[in-house]
């Protein structure tokens, strides 16, 4: 399975404050610069944050609903992160009945979408959705799935390509069939105006999500406003309610119209959705400077252009199988101005893998928004604390490597450990660290599970840190800093 769930999907993925919810994760990484965008964005306002606990009653579960996009290939050289999210396999043991269904999916040109993957997902009783099957449409678009329970709210999500997906929930299926489904989308029009901030200006490639009354589309477009002419974006039959804009995954622009927009199959609508990115929502990590470090890390993480009296609240989940999804039981209110909080990443994520923070609205129920950074989990262990001068300790650790999940390895790597014997707490903020007063030990070679050790014998207590080169999956990082005592 590609991808689960259209960030429109309610109550896909319910975050309760003080519960964790597990879930399995499938990493598929794509790179943003050095950090993500809008760091270069206004300087930070004291005085303007309101952070305040969750509402007991209405908590966390309408807004926190969730889609984790698989990011394009195109993009892997410029966007930053994984954020792919699998079903868990339960899911599929715990669906059994005597329904059969089949249908044909197309594209928006009435072509059938041959070798499209068709994604069915069923109620599970809490306000979530499970992947029930998944399957592949063959060379007339058809597909079929069998022994299902009956439900009245089937949603299918269906990937025509890297570039297009669409999605159609409140579908029933009935023990007395016929249980046959056609899909094909229309489109909207789409119309991206780029900012003037350099911070975030700086894109090459645009997610739009669509959502109606019956379904939704994914439409990824590349630099739909370079000629002045407005593009489009999947949507589904009968209409269009909503949207958001993603130029990057940590900035979206939301859409809604005075009233729905009428969509046809295989039609372009006479409605052009208005994307301005003046008015996106930004968050990003400030601090640590590299967004990596180990478990326990407290991240600075930036809330850019959010308006006087909006609020947002927090979840994250390490990109590791199986993984944790954690809510954090607060929400901030804008003050107007350039803001930021502190989040920490659990003490007990693994180390190799993306740990993603993602900021929702809350004050706003209605809202799809969700803002996705990503901040690298690696470590650096000593064997020993403390050692005699010119005792040997043994170092080691884990980085993130492409192709690393779970059992299965990964890219080779060469990382380069550095010291210095002068007080440090946090890694250097360039590339050559050798400019920022540390010397240059060794490189060290780090295995296909991101795994590497060496030895070291300090003469004197000795600040250590390991830099690592970045890949189709991860940026260039650093490690936190290691002390190690010599007595």
């Amino acid at each position: 399975m590609k991808r689960l769930l259209h960030t429109g999907l309610l109550a896909a993925l319910v975050l309760a404050a003080t519960a964790s919810t597990a879930l399995a994760f499938q990493p598929d990484k794509t790179r943003l610069s050095t950090w993500q965008a809008g760091t270069s964005g206004p300087s930070l306002r004291a005085g303007s944050l309101h952070s305040r606990a969750l509402d007991p009653v209405v908590g966390a579960l309408a807004p926190a609903r969730g889609k984790y996009f698989t990011l394009k290939a195109a993009l892997r050289e410029t966007l930053a992160g994984r954020a792919r999210l699998q079903a868990t396999t339960p899911a599929f043991s715990l669906l059994t009945g005597s329904c059969a269904l089949s249908g044909h999916v197309y594209g928006f040109s009435g072509t059938a979408a041959a070798g499209a993957e068709v994604d069915l997902f069923y109620p599970d009783g809490s306000g979530s959705y499970m992947l029930a099957d998944w399957t592949t449409a063959d060379g007339l678009g058809y597909f079929e799935f069998t022994n299902l329970p009956e439900t009245s709210d089937a949603y299918f999500e269906v990937w025509v390509d890297d570039d297009h997906a669409f999605q159609s929930w409140g579908n029933a299926v009935t023990a007395a069939g016929p249980n046959t489904f056609t899909f094909q989308p229309g489109v909207l029009g789409a119309n991206v105006v780029r900012t003037s901030d350099p911070g975030w200006n700086w894109w090459r490639w645009v997610r739009i999500e669509t959502w109606g009354s019956a379904g939704g589309g994914t439409t990824w477009l590349n630099d739909p406003e370079e000629d002045g002419v407005a593009d489009w974006a999947w949507a589904m039959p009968p209409d269009g309610d909503y949207a958001i804009a993603y130029p990057y995954d940590n900035q979206g622009i939301e859409w809604r119209p005075a009233s729905a927009a009428p969509v046809l199959s295989g039609a372009l609508s006479h409605t052009t959705m208005q994307f301005d990115q003046a008015d996106g929502r930004g968050a990003w990590i400030k601090t640590p400077y590299w967004a990596s470090g180990k478990p326990g890390t407290s991240v600075r993480l930036v809330l850019e252009n959010w308006p006087t009296g909006l609020q947002m609240s927090f979840y994250g989940y390490n990109q590791f199988t199986p993984g944790t999804v954690k809510q954090w039981p607060y929400y901030l209110e804008s003050g107007g101005t350039t803001f930021s909080t502190t989040l920490t990443v659990p003490a007990t994520t693994r180390a190799g893998y993306d740990y993603e923070l993602h900021t929702y609205r809350y004050d706003d129920p209605l809202s799809l928004l969700d803002l996705t950074t990503y901040f690298q989990v690696c470590t650096l262990t000593s064997g020993k604390s403390s050692v005699r001068s010119g005792g040997a300790v043994k170092l080691s650790g884990v980085i993130p490597t492409e192709g690393h999940d779970g059992s299965d390895p990964g890219k080779v790597k060469y990382v380069t450990l550095y010291k210095r014997t002068r007080s440090v707490s946090a890694a250097p903020t360039t590339w050559d660290a050798t400019r920022k007063g540390w010397t240059k030990v060794k490189r060290i070679k780090a295995n296909g599970f991101g795994k590497y050790s060496t030895y070291v014998q300090p003469s004197r207590t000795t600040w250590y840190v390991v830099r690592y080169p970045g890949d189709d999956w991860y940026f260039d990082a650093y490690t936190s800093v290691l002390r190690v005592r010599v007595y």
